[in-house]
């Protein structure tokens, strides 16, 4: 044991040694904090003579007057939630596929006088229009043979082959309410024939170029004329300013809010709609339909506490946390999308928590 105890007591007297001569005051390690301590003004360099010399100043100049800061904390007001399109337009158009359409940040009672003096200054011969429908429809037109027709200029180039054929066109303009209260839609279906006979109006235009470019001129029309006053007592009796977005129940008795549109639009409006309401959104399947929602969470402060915090912070239990979580869906319905709340796939949600929440978003969207 003695050789041992000797081995032990030598290794431990070099690695003292060891440890003086790498990390001691003379060590190669040396502690340089305290070096600035010694550090000696030195002269002011001086400029040879014959030599032009650049005055010089400190590079870091010490402030004569330092203010204590304000100590308070900044709170970062919330945006305001835009109500007109990125670039500030009232009337803006629109593309999803292969539908077009002109968004205007009216309603359809205030659009439709617009749209009406549109097709009277572009002498358009309107046989047919129905303010309550908001639909409007032409006489056939043959841009070739109306050479001062304002519209010619846009639309002969797109005619090509059928120019030099004199084909006749007609169109057929309708204005529907938009997805969101105080807005409205604005869709152009075009038709071609060689003979002005009565035809059918097809599904979708029979040329989308020609479409496009009606609308094209519509906007720049509706954009640069933006005069409130055309919108006439008549049609403001006439005209019926009805949501597209309405709660009801469905045959089960559950509350269900419809919305008048296609589902890619209402599937938009609603996540805007979330988002307007504060809603937190913690996940989404568009191609299910669904977006995931916690209503005890804020979409504002969905922040994770600190690590302090959440020492002394009581954790919610699992039941309590499933019950705020909620999944809002989208059913696609004929011609309309059913919005509805289900706490699972296989699971309903309570009816007036369900209520509670379409309420909510019925109320952002209109």
């Amino acid at each position: 044991m003695k050789p041992l105890v000797r081995i032990l007591a030598l290794t431990a007297a070099g690695s003292l040694g060891g440890c003086g001569y790498l990390m001691g005051e003379d060590g190669f390690f040396r502690d340089r904090g305290s070096d600035y301590q010694l550090a000696e003004v030195q002269p002011r360099m001086s400029i040879p003579a014959g030599l032009e010399a650049r005055p010089t100043g400190d590079l870091l100049p010490v402030p004569g007057e330092i203010r204590q800061g304000d100590g308070s904390k900044f709170v970062m007001p919330r945006p305001q939630p835009l109500l007109v399109s990125a670039d500030s337009s009232e009337f803006s158009l629109q593309e999803d596929g292969a539908s077009v359409w002109l968004l205007a940040q009216r309603t359809p009672v205030d659009s439709w006088p617009l749209v009406r003096r549109f097709a009277s200054e572009y002498q358009l011969p309107v046989v047919r229009e129905d303010v309550r429908l908001g639909e409007l429809q032409t006489d056939w037109i043959n841009f070739s043979a109306s050479s001062d027709n304002p519209l010619a200029r846009r639309i002969q180039p797109l005619l090509g082959e059928r120019r030099r054929n004199n084909e006749l066109q007609r169109f057929h303009i309708r204005i529907e309410p938009g997805v969101q209260r105080g807005t409205s839609e604005i869709f152009v279906r075009q038709m071609q024939s060689s003979t002005a006979v009565e035809q059918p109006w097809p599904e979708r235009s029979a040329n989308p170029a020609l479409e496009r470019a009606m609308l094209a001129e519509l906007e720049s029309y509706l954009n640069q004329s933006g005069d409130v006053d055309a919108a006439s007592l008549v049609a403001r009796q006439q005209g019926a300013a009805s949501s597209r977005a309405t709660l009801q129940q469905d045959g089960a008795g559950n509350p269900v809010l419809r919305i008048d549109s296609d589902f890619n639009r209402a599937w938009a409006a609603v996540g805007d709609a979330l988002q307007r309401s504060d809603i937190l959104v913690t996940d989404l399947n568009r191609s299910s339909g669904v977006y995931y929602v916690d209503l005890d969470a804020s979409a504002d402060k969905a922040k994770q506490p600190g690590r302090i915090a959440r020492l002394f912070r009581r954790s919610a239990s699992k039941d309590d946390a499933s019950d705020s979580r909620l999944q809002v869906r989208l059913t696609a319905v004929g011609n309309r999308v059913d919005v509805s709340v289900e706490r699972s796939i296989d699971q309903a949600a309570d009816p007036q928590q369900a209520r509670t929440l379409l309420q909510r978003i019925e109320t952002a969207l209109n």
